[in-house]
């Protein structure tokens, strides 16, 4: 495997899009720069969290603490996306 370091970037760069699916039955969030997507944070009913990196890699580095805090900062949105749904009368409700 060859690996190639490109500029450290900021993660003041990026932006995020919010997503859902029904099969499986996931909420997401989209880790983008310049609208291509490097990495989707998905999270089920039960609060499990998967990370999916972009196959084409776009070559990205990121400084560690920074790269921890986007995570941190999705999976929080995630969470509270999550406590949202399984409100009584929502899609993810025991009901």
């Amino acid at each position: 495997m060859t690996i190639f370091h490109s500029e450290p970037i900021g993660v003041d760069q990026l932006s995020y899009q919010f997503v859902s699916a029904n099969d499986p039955d996931i909420i997401g969030v989209e880790v983008m720069l310049d609208g291509h997507v490097l990495f989707d944070i998905s999270m089920n009913p039960a609060g499990e969290t998967s990370e999916l990196f972009d196959s084409d890699g776009w070559k990205a580095e990121f400084d560690l603490s920074g790269l921890r805090s986007v995570l941190t900062k999705c999976e929080a949105e995630l969470n509270a996306w999550r406590e949202g749904l399984m409100k009584p009368g929502e899609i993810w409700s025991a009901q």
